[in-house]
């Protein structure tokens, strides 16, 4: 009994290493795992990619290498690239597998500090700087970028904004522990027509934390699974797993979609400071 046991043990061990090394016979589905591994979408991998080879390449064109619909791209190079992976494995499945590493994370030092606010009464502001550009988003930034037309990061918090908890109340309808601000970068948000709504570079954008179901449908300040984004967001109507739809005001920058799984919502846009 004690043999027979042991070889079922050792048929269970090689049966377990047979499926995980089908698991990564293929392109797609090295390319799945690895996009997994690191917790991102992908729309965030396609739009690194685009950024990064500063030229179109679509989630489509990305969602056809995981399918196995397609079976190579030109692209290859900066896809290794983004997923951190050795191009030799993920091209050929040649050479050993990127170990796992910890994905970018929401949380961060900006999250704590903009968790707790110190100062009674004053609504917090993140600190933004020029990001690193390329797509790259390094491990436990905290980062406030985007491949369409913003690119910054946030390391603490700028400043602490000093309001009338009365006008907070009266024209945001919070209090200012439920109100973060960001400011905007970029022209994604810029609409060239001026009777249409835009945010300016400059803009503080005022975000309400409490609100982060996309339901109206609105615009919102949001981490779309490579970098924290403010969009118009509307939930793509029959879609299983439901799916939202990323829009720019600028037209310039074509929209793009998301589960609501690949996103978190941080909060909805309720006013901004803006100077003309």
């Amino acid at each position: 009994m004690i043999v027979t046991c042991q070889q079922a043990e050792l048929s269970s061990d090689a049966t377990s290493t047979l499926v995980s090394s089908r698991a990564m016979d293929t392109l797609a589905n090295r390319l799945k795992h690895r996009r997994k591994q690191l917790r991102l979408s992908q729309a965030a991998v396609a739009r690194a990619v685009a950024k990064l080879r500063g030229r179109a390449f679509s989630q489509q064109a990305y969602g056809a290498l995981e399918s196995g619909d397609s079976h190579s791209s030109a692209e290859i190079a900066a896809i290794a690239e983004v997923l951190k992976a050795p191009l030799a494995w993920l091209r050929d499945g040649k050479g050993p597998a990127p170990e796992a590493v910890e994905p970018p994370r929401f949380e961060s030092a900006v999250d704590a500090d903009l968790g707790f606010n110190k100062d009674e009464g004053a609504i917090l502001e993140a600190e933004v700087r020029a990001g690193a550009g390329g797509g790259g988003v390094s491990t436990g930034a905290y980062y406030v970028s985007d491949g369409d037309g913003n690119s910054y990061q946030a390391e603490g918090v700028r400043d602490r904004w000093v309001i009338p908890q009365a006008v907070v109340r009266e024209m945001l309808h919070a209090s200012p522990s439920h109100i973060r601000i960001f400011e905007v970068i970029g022209d994604s948000m810029l609409n060239p027509d001026s009777r249409a709504f835009s945010l300016f570079p400059g803009d503080r954008v005022f975000a309400d934390l409490r609100d982060t179901t996309p339901s109206p449908e609105g615009i919102f300040v949001l981490w779309d699974g490579l970098s924290v984004v403010v969009k118009r967001v509307e939930v793509v109507r029959g879609s299983d797993p439901m799916r939202i739809r990323l829009i720019s005001a600028n037209p310039q920058y074509s929209p793009y979609e998301a589960t609501i799984d690949e996103v978190r919502i941080i909060g909805r846009y309720v006013g901004r400071f803006t100077v003309f």
